[in-house]
């Protein structure tokens, strides 16, 4: 009993030694303590100790780190950075980072003349992230942190006080030099590309009909921007039209529901306006895993990836082009509340088709900042927030009950690093929640209707919509399910 009390005496002593350094979550504090522990105890019984010992004092949250103290003084400006001349460097307060970042100031000069449009087209969010090593939110707020505009000069206010005009005007005129050179350049292989048949049958039959959706549809007028209330806790919404099938065909009296083209853009337009007008609060982001069947066809013989026949509403390349549009126009909706992040899950149905809509809305989306396309054709794709690790499969290749540990496996570092690990996927139609191996599994419904197959072998399921809240500390606490009606169209 005697060595219980020394022994709680010592962690309580330790844990007031340490607990003002900072630390970004109890798991990272514990397992510090569980290093330096006389007795090496294992990190979990350090987070109970910390979990007890915030408790009694009454902490909410633990203090965190704050690399930059010494530059504090030296903040002058009411700007979210500071130009560190002495070294030369760029310290930048960035939401996204949870901290400050450092930039040297070469780095920094060279992402200000990259993003310009004044010697040349400047660089993209997604283009900015992948040439300096940054990731894309990051890329994006710091650009807005710094007040750049593409249509700024490439130079930055310290270089325009230090350096001399002349040499700077002689700079600028070689760099458009050198960019007329590679326009010129690139226009040529152009043309050389136009030249050949194949590419000119491309161009005509394919891209043409793209980019009139690109072009000619405006969703600006129709979706205006939404404020929600501020959340009692930060949180992203999971918005997934997963098992969407556009183009099945479904005959009433066949499969005693109808569904075509119509029908299917109404369950997806009022099913997502019920939901937004039922989230908690300003959500950080809206995640929208897409793909996983979006399309009920892959081929162009009306037949899934693997070739099994389906009913359909239209012809395949009328499902294709009006599909582009139909995913377009949802994420118009979720990004009138939120900015957006979509992730892409290949279906059983859709396999290459589900990469030709990623494709596309990289292309719609590239310009844009509250928008980010993640381009990758893995049939698992995972995305880290704050605590929590979340994994996207359709749902037909591993067994539900396989997920978490296979999570474990491919994210080896995320997993450690995060309290919360949640899976999403589809492919069943219908809703289910499981915990299993240390993470939930979440099986999304469809709003899609039967077709004679399903209807002939009594596969039924309530179609709908939902949205599931995650917390950027407790992970998921909560879902929202618009169902459809009987007769609802």
């Amino acid at each position: 009993m005697a060595g219980d009390k020394v022994r709680g005496i010592y962690q309580r002593e330790l844990i007031e030694r340490y607990i003002d350094n900072g630390w970004y979550n109890p798991s990272e504090f514990s397992r510090f303590l569980a290093k330096i522990d006389e007795k090496q105890a294992a990190p979990e019984a350090w987070r109970m100790s910390i979990n007890r010992y915030m408790k009694d004092k009454k902490i909410e949250k633990l203090p965190r780190p704050n690399e930059f103290a010494d530059e504090e003084d030296n903040w002058l400006s009411d700007e979210d950075y500071y130009y560190d001349g002495h070294n030369d460097r760029y310290i930048t307060s960035l939401k996204a980072a949870n901290n400050m970042v450092v930039v040297d100031g070469n780095t920094h000069r060279l992402m200000k003349n990259a993003y310009s449009d004044f010697t040349g087209k400047g660089y993209t969010i997604s283009q900015m992230a992948l040439k300096f090593g940054f990731p894309r939110q990051w890329i994006s707020e710091y650009i807005k942190v710094h007040k750049w505009k593409h249509d700024m000069d490439p130079y930055t206010d310290e270089d325009m006080l230090a350096r001399n005009l002349d040499d700077m005007i002689d700079e600028i005129i070689e760099k458009q030099r050198m960019g007329f050179m590679k326009k010129a350049e690139a226009k040529m292989m152009l043309q050389m590309k136009k030249d050949a048949d194949a590419f000119n049958e491309l161009d005509y039959y394919l891209l043409n009909e793209f980019r009139s959706l690109l072009s000619d549809v405006d969703f600006s007028a129709r979706y205006k921007p939404i404020k929600l209330e501020t959340p009692i806790s930060e949180y992203v919404a999971v918005i997934s039209p997963t098992d969407f099938h556009w183009g099945k065909y479904g005959w009433e009296d066949e499969t005693g529901e109808a569904y075509d083209f119509d029908i299917a853009r109404s369950r997806l337009i009022s099913k997502t306006k019920n939901l937004i007008g039922r989230l908690p609060g300003q959500p950080e982001k809206i995640i929208v895993p897409t793909g996983s069947d979006w399309f009920h066809i892959d081929t162009d013989f009306a037949t899934t990836t693997k070739g099994t026949q389906q009913d359909v509403a239209g012809s395949p390349g009328q499902i294709m082009m009006s599909g582009c549009e139909m995913a377009r126009e949802h994420i118009e909706m979720l990004r009138a509340v939120a900015p957006i992040q979509v992730v892409f899950m290949p279906g059983n149905h859709d396999r290459m088709s589900s990469l030709a809509l990623m494709m596309y809305l990289s292309a719609v989306y590239e310009n844009t900042d509250d928008v980010e396309v993640v381009i990758n054709a893995a049939t698992r794709q995972y995305v880290v927030w704050r605590e929590n690790l979340l994994g996207f499969t359709h749902g037909d290749s591993i067994k539900p009950a396989k997920l978490p540990s296979l999570m474990a496996q491919e994210q080896r570092k995320a997993w450690g690093l995060c309290e919360n690990h949640v899976w999403f996927h589809g492919h069943l139609h219908h809703r289910s929640l499981t915990e299993n191996n240390g993470a939930f599994v979440v099986q999304l419904p469809s709003l899609a209707g039967a077709d004679r197959y399903h209807a002939r072998h009594g596969y039924r399921s309530r179609p709908g919509l939902c949205a599931h809240i995650i917390d950027c500390e407790q992970g998921l606490v909560g879902s929202l399910y618009a169902p459809v009606m009987e007769h609802e169209e």
